[in-house]
């Protein structure tokens, strides 16, 4: 029997379709009891394969592909561990490969690392080929004397026998080994899984080298299947396959490392951190309670958390939280209140981790770190993202580059990814591989095979010749590959020593350090992740305080504004929430047209309600909201836990303080309980539900009501939501709602300064400015800046928001009226701008973007004028050795050319440069000459009934009704508001081709909801 000692996974990336199920599956299929992972360089698939091969009973060899540089020629190895020793220095091999752009070693660096690994020359396409193709016998014993003088286990490969000149060459090979006294093994290199994925794999192949499938300079392998042991005989010499047994005995890594911890923080009062932890804790307190009297319960409760974090030996974990939100503060980098369970911990709040207090929010420790079940604690913190990359710097540069990684993240060859790369190798045109993409639903983890099944179009064109059938059947074998690594979006990982002692690093997105494995697999390392999340939304708060701060006497504190602000529930009540955090989806405002919050305890109920299980509970809840009459406590000693939720548990912790109350259960064991339930662990709930009942029956509760409310645990443990995350997030969307209710010009400033770059958003934004009459100034080379800027009660649009304007074109234009004064006149600012080489294309941009439109010309007539303004700079532009001046007495600026403009094309021109109609709407104008009498979106607001009027298309999605047909849900607008259309099977049916984003449409329908209209009569409108 044989054993496979080369096989690649599809985390060489691009290079392999074996995902490690296959590779597993096809080790049993075929009757290997042993397999080997050689990825090439790196380890991305090694803990995945590991509990692959526990599970199956398959013995795992782990390993590496590499090459290596010796006297300018490159040769191939295989390199396998032996045992855990091995594998460590696998794991440093493979983090020095893959940091700082080392990429390879020479033969001696590389024997360092292999002093517990059996070494195999690989001889693939290298100079060891090269010379064995030659018969270079001198050259061939040099360097097998050398690679068995370094390396303590060396073995030469006796590799692609199924060659037949390879195959008479390998027999030369085996005689210089023989005379040398060096082994050989039978080295088959996989890469795929059978010979009919052969076609994938050229493909994947052409996928990573940017070429053609067809294509003769193709770099692909073939012959490079799972082989059966049958084959193997066949192919190698008996000895050579024993071999490969005797190299599996040889590695036995048992995975039994040390694991990492975190780093121990220093203070600089050289104390134990499970003192200084106490200290600050209990600064903090007194600091919360504004140095006055400190209630008992408080005290109570920061001690009883502060021993449950010190016996779990935690405080290294806490006080190195603290530290980097410290630094945060110190530089004036703004912190979310909180995220996840963590803001239900009295000691995160007491130092300033979080900002929610726990005791007066209800809020639970257990939740966040449980006595009584061994948990990794989890803090999350939010930071503005433009400035969450300053704090992970210096947590880097305080524990060390080897210490602090990011995770990593493999992006997929999903749906529409697969379809447009496989379609590139077969030589689709990108107007074909678009319009294939368009039919592929919009959705997240939408599957190739459920667009076929659910798409009828999708389906027509794929089974409209063999092009497209072929097209369809490759992409299904590559459909969610790896397809290149990035970055977890923000989780970090830090250890006491170096992070390669247990997972290899690699250098991702210019020299950004991170971990080669998943993050599923890092907390069985000792490896904790702490989120740095980077949040638009704190950038957005972050500007507005600041900006306020700066024009205002009276600073204003967000952590400290009123919860009970009246213009910030109106705001929210009238659902005018798009740019508020966690509000702002048409799903959530529907439910704040429910709800109508009038205070911050409904604000979280929203958040918390509007979740994919939670939602089952919100029916019923606002039935109770509206009826209070009809709440059902269940026991009057449950009404204060329920009270402000109408009697539904719709929160995690209510449920475990219903178990605390009725059963006497501890937090812990309530958290044990919850999480049973949400894991559906059948034998500890059977155990758990006697101890309930048992715990109710003698804390005097009758046996029917403690079943009763047992059943109601059951129920609603599955929906209920964290609350501690509710409340910090809250928190967030409050402050925007109350920054936007209170300060809307600055809001919008800042929203719109978010968004630059996305069409769709800003569009979007600046609509709803105007809505509240906030005006948005055209872009100006004299007044406009890199970003949005408040001017005359107004917003200055920025040059960075024009289309193909960039640093490089804005900063100029800054600059040179900065040092040399505001431009006079468009030949003047022509002129100037020839000093920096300034295109004439990018000049017409800046022209019909209404950059220029303060030199009191018409836009047709200054770029009729602009060949000779540019002319007339080149004649008054002196280059004088490294500058370029300007003298404006040389020559007469020239006569305008006088055009009349046409104001439909001037708009048009207007949306190209801006992404959007910014000063008039076309819309104006079709609705004068159609019917002056059409009445605008705005007004329809308060409509009921049959109406009529004129849009343009947003927005389309497509909607299978339960009876298969199709539908379509479609979002207009017009130069005041926006509508949703709902255009049934027998419209859609009819009209499939009008409903295109774009389009202008005459529609008559009945609204019977606010911004909803049935159509019952379409029509596309030609312009």
């Amino acid at each position: 029997m044989s054993v496979h000692l080369h096989v690649r996974s599809c985390y060489t990336l691009l290079k392999s379709t074996l995902t490690i199920e296959k590779i597993i599956k096809n080790t049993k299929k075929h009757g290997y009891t042993a397999v080997a992972l050689t990825d090439f360089g790196v380890f991305h698939g090694a803990m995945a394969f590991y509990h692959a091969c526990q599970n199956e009973g398959i013995k795992p060899i782990f390993g590496m592909e590499l090459n290596v540089t010796e006297d300018g020629e490159l040769y191939n190895f295989v390199a396998l561990a032996k045992n855990d020793t091995g594998y460590v220095s696998l794991l440093k091999l493979s983090t020095y490969l893959n940091t700082e752009e080392h990429g390879t070693i020479s033969i001696e660096e590389l024997s360092s690392y292999t002093k517990d690994c059996v070494v195999i020359s690989g001889g693939d396409s290298d100079a060891l080929e090269a010379m064995l193709l030659q018969e270079q016998k001198d050259r061939l014993i040099a360097h097998l004397s050398l690679c068995a003088n370094y390396f303590s286990t060396f073995y030469v490969a006796i590799a692609k026998n199924d060659a037949g000149l390879l195959e008479k060459k390998n027999a030369f090979l085996k005689g210089i080994c023989k005379q040398l006294g060096i082994h050989t093994t039978a080295l088959s290199r996989i890469y795929y899984e059978d010979e009919s994925d052969e076609e994938s794999y050229r493909t994947l192949c052409a996928i990573d080298q940017g070429l053609s499938i067809d294509d003769k300079t193709l770099n692909c392998s073939t012959g490079r299947y799972f082989r059966s042991q049958e084959e193997m005989k066949k192919l190698y010499d008996e000895d050579d396959l024993e071999t490969t047994e005797e190299i599996a005995d040889l590695c036995n890594v048992k995975m039994q490392l040390e694991k990492a911890v975190l780093p121990k923080f220093h203070n600089k009062y050289g104390i134990s951190s499970e003192v200084f932890l106490r200290q600050l804790c209990h600064k903090g307190l007194q600091k919360r309670m504004n140095y006055q009297s400190i209630p008992k319960e408080y005290v109570d409760r920061l001690e009883y958390e502060l021993d449950v974090i010190i016996s779990m030996k935690y405080a290294d974990y806490f006080l190195i939280v603290w530290d980097f939100i410290r630094f945060a503060k110190t530089k004036d980098i703004y912190i979310g209140p909180g995220r996840g369970s963590a803001a239900g911990s009295l000691v995160a709040y007491c130092l300033g981790i979080t900002h929610a207090d726990p005791i007066q929010y209800h809020l639970l420790f257990e939740r966040f770190l449980n006595p009584e079940r061994v948990s990794m604690p989890d803090i999350d913190t939010d930071f503005p993202d433009n400035r969450r990359d300053e704090v992970i710097e210096y947590v880097t540069s305080l524990y060390g580059n080897t210490r602090v990684a990011h995770i990593i993240t493999f992006n997929t060859l999903a749906a529409k990814q697969v379809l447009r790369d496989v379609g590139r190798t077969m030589d689709f045109t990108v107007r074909e591989m678009d319009s294939l993409c368009r039919l592929v639903p919009n959705r997240t983890k939408i599957t190739l095979k459920a667009a076929y099944e659910e798409r009828a179009a999708f389906k027509q064109k794929i089974n409209s010749g063999e092009k497209y059938r072929k097209l369809f059947r490759v992409a299904l074998r590559l459909e969610g590959l790896p397809r290149h690594a990035s970055l977890h979006a923000a989780g970090i990982i830090l250890s006491n020593e170096d992070i390669d002692q247990v997972c290899p690093l690699i250098d991702v997105d210019e020299g950004v350090r991170a971990s080669q494995f998943t993050m599923e697999y890092l907390e069985e390392l000792g490896l904790i992740k702490m989120d740095f999340l980077g949040l638009r939304n704190l950038t957005i708060i972050d500007e507005i305080v600041h900006h306020i701060n700066e024009t205002q006497d009276t600073k204003l504190e967000i952590m400290k504004i009123p919860l009970d602000d009246k213009k910030t529930y109106d705001l929210i009540r009238d659902v005018d929430t798009i740019g508020v955090f966690q509000l702002e989806s048409e799903g959530m405002k529907n439910l704040i047209r429910k709800i109508k919050p009038t205070c911050f305890e409904d604000i979280v109920a929203t958040i918390a309600l509007y979740r994919p299980g939670p939602m089952e509970n919100i029916p019923e809840y606002l039935e109770r909201r509206s009826h209070p009459e009809k709440v059902d406590y269940i026991h009057p000693s449950l009404k204060p836990i329920l009270i402000n939720t109408y009697g539904i548990m719709i929160y995690q912790e209510q449920v475990m303080q219903v178990a605390t109350t009725m059963a006497g259960f501890s937090l812990g064991k309530a958290d044990n309980l919850r999480k049973a339930i949400s894991k559906k662990k059948g034998d500890q709930l059977i155990k758990l539900k006697e101890e309930f009942i048992q715990g109710a029956l003698k804390k005097g509760y009758a046996q029917a009501l403690a079943e009763h409310v047992y059943d109601l645990i059951m129920k609603f443990a599955n929906y209920g939501f964290n609350r501690s995350h509710s409340v910090a997030y809250g928190m967030v969307a409050y402050q925007l709602a109350y920054l936007k209710a209170n300060y809307p010009l600055y809001f919008f400033m800042s929203l719109l300064n978010s968004v630059i770059g996305s069409d769709s958003k800003t569009n979007e934004y600046v609509f709803e400015a105007k809505k509240r009459s906030i005006q948005i100034l055209l872009p100006s080379v004299n007044d406009s800046l890199l970003h949005y800027r408040i001017q005359h009660d107004a917003l200055r649009f920025p040059l960075l928001g024009i289309k193909g304007i960039g640093r490089a074109i804005a900063l100029p234009i800054i600059e040179e009226r900065e040092q040399h004064g505001p431009y006079l006149d468009f030949f003047d600012f022509v002129a100037r701008m020839a000093k920096y080489r300034v295109a004439k294309k990018t000049m017409e941009t800046l022209i019909y973007a209404g950059a220029l439109d303060e030199f009191r010309i018409n836009r047709v007539s200054m770029i009729a004028s602009l060949d000779d303004a540019i002319r007339y700079g080149d004649l008054v532009k002196i280059e004088d050795q490294d500058q370029i001046l300007l003298d404006f007495d040389l020559v007469s600026k020239p006569a305008m050319t006088s055009l009349k403009e046409n104001a439909s094309l001037r708009a048009e021109k207007e949306k190209e440069c801006l992404g959007f109609y910014l000063t008039t709407h076309p819309i104006e104008a079709l609705r004068n000459k159609l019917d002056a009498n059409l009445r605008p979106l705005v007004f329809l607001k308060e409509v009921r009934g049959y109406v009529k009027f004129i849009c343009q298309i947003e927005k389309c999605k497509p909607y299978r009704t339960k009876n298969g047909h199709m539908m379509m849900f479609v979002l207009v607008n017009d130069e005041t508001s926006k509508f949703d259309l709902v255009c049934m099977p027998n419209i859609y049916e009819i009209h499939e081709k009008d409903l295109v984003k774009g389009n202008y449409l005459y529609i008559e329908g009945v609204i019977d909801k606010e911004n909803s209209c049935l159509v019952k009569k379409l029509t596309k409108i030609e312009r």
